[in-house]
């Protein structure tokens, strides 16, 4: 019986073995389609939660050990230092409940890699438990198998992951866990257990088989594919040209003659910056506004070359001597043959071999190699001050300042098509209706589309239609869209004011990955940052960003100039004496913290400022507590015995006695010999003794059912019937 005991134990063990490879195959395309860096913790946890289904382990335990393990894994690959140092728990709880607002609000593409985590050890904890329940109870894993091989074959098909090994592991271990599985249903079926029947009688010829068939398969010649490759079909509708139309992929494209329309994700890391301080990342300008898009409205010359640590040949930005130079290292992973910079830039450090060039009309900064060829450069350096814009200088802007003398400027900035409908500009005048200069216009403007709750939205975003402006129909239709629509419908109404403005494209400050240092931080920019906004053009200060987009800040620093109003004469007049008025009764509580002693209003406070200080402490001891109490008690009935002992020890009622024995009929109950319906005290008692080869719960009960039929219980009986009840009580300890 123990030799067959131990078989069924092996078997189950590598049923388990085999349905965990099964779905560590569903880990390994991770590395290659998404910027997950490390699966080992991923995988760990996998096979953590089945040891413990193997074994069987109390959900409350099996759930604690697994959450502990999920927040060790989540410190260790985003925190530094130990996992004991409670400081870290704060920022851990702030990123959650910030992410969790952000699920709620449907925001997926400004989720933490953190919270990321967090949900991807969620998911596999259910996983695991599918697995467990396809294994132990079902024990059919046909459903599984079959989603597995259609896994790895779209990720071969349509990813750069190669599945060709992947699938002959997942035939292999698919196979011989079905097989398993066939058997045990088998013997459970047939009720074979205990018979002399050989598992290996099955799994042998089975694994011959197995072995057999896919050398045949790798040996045997190849026939061509009949039907034509789907792929390319597939792959063209998806992106809209076999039937899905107007919906794009998002990232930096240069043609943006066609806007509108939603679009899908993209979550590929274009770069990784070394940053100090939160930005956006510029790359070009437009200023032809079609109705449709935007292009150029001038033919792109020559560029002004540049070399690395060289001064940029134009000053994009104000320049600001009170403020340090800053230095930003930028790691590209996706190359373009332009440089991304941040607004006050000054020089940018590499590509020593090669050369820069500035495009005058759009402003991108282009890269070439030695022999004047474009070239994507692997990393660069950025020496910048970061801007501030004179709100003093704003506000003095209009259209009579020498600035706004050249025709051909305020043509370039202020032109809208003559199609664009005249609600357009009239809403404009509207927003802007009481604002004295322009910067209140911008502003007016800028604040409009948060002010009547017009909706960021990716998906559901209509095309424009034939004819049909594109922020005429943002504007009175959907009210509802992306970066582009808040974006262009801003410049076109601020246009419409006679004001410059002109449409910028770059990406947005990206997601924060890491501390590096004291100074800087590591931040991971995807296609998914990409992003436009607006430049408003001001006389006495020059181009100053703005971001219309609800939901977006780019954290623009604006200087507060203004000169205030004199107040000296003022300051001297006298001042006319006021009447006494009578002083409002102080309460009880008030009036003793008015003399220095106890007051009920300080207590609170200093109860607030604690439990704000060390509510990460408090959290952590609570759940400490909670984890404590949990376990002992699923171990109750280990220490519960001893607990009992010693507190009927120091009873002096007349009753103790048959307390005591109704407390151990209890114990015996969660040692699993329980009482069953219609069983007599007497008949219950036997079975006690007769499992543990004993007499004692006899005698007790012949003791306690004299206490039922009319013999008054006294302390001597309890004196008398302790040893045995305490040896009794004991044995469930085991």
């Amino acid at each position: 019986m123990r030799g067959e005991a131990s078989t069924n134990r092996f078997y189950s063990a590598l049923i388990f073995l085999f349905g965990f490879l099964l779905l560590w195959e569903w880990l390994k395309p991770l590395k290659v389609v998404t910027d997950t860096g490390d699966l080992t913790f991923f995988i760990m946890f996998i096979a953590l939660s089945l040891t413990l289904s193997y074994f069987r382990v109390h959900y409350l335990l099996s759930g604690t050990v697994k959450a502990i393990f999920i927040i060790v894994s989540l410190h260790s690959l985003y925190f530094e230092g130990s996992v004991l140092d409670f400081t870290w728990w704060g920022v851990f709880m702030k990123d959650l409940w910030h992410n969790v607002g952000l699920t709620i609000g449907r925001d997926w593409s400004d989720l933490s890699f953190m919270y990321r985590s967090l949900l991807f050890f969620i998911l596999l904890w259910l996983m695991t438990y599918l697995i467990y329940y396809w294994l132990s109870v079902r024990k059919a894993i046909l459903l599984f198998y079959i989603m597995t091989v259609t896994y790895i074959s779209v990720m071969d098909t349509f990813t750069m992951y190669e599945g060709d090994k992947a699938i002959i592991r997942v035939v292999v271990f698919g196979f011989l866990l079905m097989g398993l599985l066939a058997l045990e249903r088998l013997i459970q079926g047939e009720k074979l257990l205990g018979s002399k029947m050989s598992r290996h009688r099955w799994i042998v010829p089975l694994t011959v088989m197995l072995g057999i068939s896919s050398i045949v398969a790798f040996a045997a010649p190849k026939a061509d594919p009949v039907w034509p490759d789907p792929v390319p079909y597939i792959k063209s509708f998806a992106e809209g040209s076999g039937g899905l139309k107007g919906v794009s992929k998002i990232g930096y494209d240069s043609d943006d003659s066609q806007l509108g329309g939603p679009f899908i994700g993209d979550p590929t890391v274009v770069f990784t910056a070394e940053v100090t301080r939160e930005h956006y990342w510029r790359i070009e300008t437009k200023d032809l506004y079609t109705g449709k898009g935007w292009e150029q409205s001038m033919e792109e010359d020559a560029g002004v070359p540049f070399r690395s640590d060289e001064e940029l040949p134009f000053a994009l930005t104000p320049k600001n001597e009170e403020r340090e130079l800053q230095t930003e290292n930028v790691m590209i992973e996706e190359g373009y043959p332009h440089v991304v910079y941040p607004y006050g830039v000054e020089k940018v450090t590499g590509n020593e071999e090669g050369s820069f060039e500035f495009m005058p009309v759009n402003e991108k900064i282009r890269t070439f190699d030695e022999s004047g060829d474009p070239v994507k450069l692997e990393e660069y350096a950025l020496t910048y001050r970061y801007p501030s814009y004179s709100q003093k200088g704003m506000r003095a802007a209009n259209s009579e300042q020498e600035a706004m003398q050249v025709p051909e400027f305020v043509e370039r900035y202020t032109q809208i098509p003559d199609s664009t409908p005249q609600r357009v500009k009239d809403l404009a005048v509207e927003i802007t209706e009481g604002k004295a200069d322009w910067y209140e216009k911008v502003r007016a403007v800028e604040g409009y589309f948060e002010k009547e709750a017009f909706v960021y939205d990716q998906f559901d975003v209509p095309v424009p239609e034939e004819g049909q402006d594109y922020v005429d129909q943002f504007l009175f239709e959907s009210q509802r869209g992306y970066c582009d629509n808040f974006s262009t419908s801003m410049v076109v109404m601020v246009r419409s004011l006679g004001i410059p403005a002109r449409w910028v494209k770059g990406y947005t400050e990206g997601e924060y990955s890491r501390q590096i240092d004291s100074e800087y931080k590591l931040y991971e920019v995807s296609n998914n940052n990409a992003h436009s906004w607006v430049e408003v053009f001001f006389p006495e200060v020059g181009w100053v960003p703005f971001e219309p987009t609800v939901g977006f800040n780019s954290n623009i620093a604006y200087e507060y100039d203004l000169d205030l109003e004199d107040s000296d004469e003022e300051d001297q007049a006298p001042v006319p004496e006021k009447e006494e008025t009578p002083k409002k009764p102080l309460k009880p509580d008030e009036e003793e913290a008015a003399s220095g002693g106890f007051s009920f209003k300080d207590l609170w406070d200093n109860m607030k400022t604690f439990f704000a200080e060390n509510w990460g402490k408090i959290l952590i001891g609570f759940l400490l507590v909670a984890v404590a109490a949990v376990i002992a008690y699923i171990f109750r009935r280990r220490w519960l015995p001893f607990f009992l002992i010693f507190y009927y020890r120091r009873r002096r009622s007349e009753d103790v006695y048959s307390e005591a024995y109704l407390s151990l009929v209890k114990q015996l109950g969660r040692y699993g010999l329980k009482m069953q319906d219609g069983q007599t005290l007497r008949g219950f008692s036997r079975y006690v003794d007769s499992f543990f080869g004993t007499y004692e719960m006899t005698s007790m009960t012949n003791r306690y059912e004299r206490t039922l039929y009319g013999h008054k219980p006294d302390r001597e009986d309890w004196v008398e019937m302790r040893e045995l009840w305490e040896n009794l009580i004991k044995r469930t300890t085991g």
